[in-house]
């Protein structure tokens, strides 16, 4: 449920009063915090840093299960997923007995803080990596909102916005690469460059954290060009306020063996077999 006051709107029970600078709001996926202390003890981060040491940092719980579409639900309704209706990335169908991945607002049971926004009368934007999380975090929302992965799609009728390649200056990255997050990030700056939006929610991609760990040179890289796109926000005037979804955890033993337990066996071992069905939910859409 939402409602409006005269300052400011509430949603889900909470009220937030509306921003008066532009505001930014970056899901940085599964954004562990030892990459941030490393990043901060190599110097790789001196945007971040200045945001830390001169506006607010904590380590916050995130909503269970850890996963991305619960996570970044949580963060644009204020509630956990028995309010906002996303459990996870995928559900068991009890009538048909198929696993379905959520890619759409079907399931979405309550309003966003986004959508208030935009119907208290501010421009709000939100982009996404990925297409399957835009239809979720854009339920309600009068305004703009697209995906880094369909952008050169994009229409006016579907997204309010179209010609994004032409916007960033560049085509459509690939699904699987560290630019997909980055495209996010600078198609954001261009909607700031432009003033075509007063907030911005801009959730990446956590293919560069399942691919390297903090201290790696795919990580660390690709959180320089986080930090310096974060930096340009800054330089425009924007609050920005960077969150995770979700941490890391290493996948192998000390000496590099992988760390596998197959839960669905293990259950069944001890419950008795057919007792439990496991499914597994970390996967992306196949396209035509």
């Amino acid at each position: 449920m939402t409602e409006e006051s005269i300052d400011g709107i509430k949603v889900n029970g909470r009220s937030y009063r509306k921003p008066t600078a532009r505001t930014v709001v970056i899901c940085f996926d599964g954004c562990d915090p030892r990459y941030i202390s490393h990043g901060l003890s190599a110097g790789l981060l001196p945007n971040i840093s200045k945001i830390m040491s001169e506006g607010f940092f904590a380590i916050a719980d995130a909503a269970m299960p850890t996963f991305t579409n619960p996570n970044n639900m949580s963060i644009v309704t204020g509630a956990p997923p028995k309010v906002h209706g996303i459990s996870g990335n995928y559900y068991l169908d009890k009538a048909t007995g198929r696993e379905v991945m959520i890619t759409d607002a079907s399931l979405v049971s309550s309003g966003t803080v986004l959508a208030a926004l935009a119907d208290a009368g501010m421009r709000v934007a939100a982009i996404t990596a990925k297409d399957k999380l835009r239809k979720m975090l854009g339920s309600g929302l009068k305004g703009i909102c697209f995906s880094s992965e369909r952008a050169r799609e994009a229409t006016l009728k579907e997204n309010g916005i179209d010609e994004v390649e032409r916007l960033v200056g560049r085509p459509t990255p690939d699904m699987y690469s560290p630019d997909l997050s980055l495209f996010v990030l600078d198609a954001g700056i261009r909607l700031l460059e432009t003033r075509r939006a007063d907030v911005l929610y801009l959730s990446l991609s956590d293919m560069v954290q399942h691919s390297a760990g903090p201290g790696e040179e795919l990580a660390d890289s690709f959180n320089r060009e986080v930090d310096r796109r974060v930096g340009r926000m800054l330089e425009l005037g924007a609050l920005v306020a960077i969150v995770a979804d979700h941490g890391m955890t290493d996948k192998c033993t000390p000496d590099g063996q992988p760390q596998v337990v197959y839960l669905e066996k293990a259950l069944n071992d001890q419950f008795g077999p057919g007792s439990v069905r496991v499914i597994c939910p970390i996967t992306d859409p196949r396209r035509p």
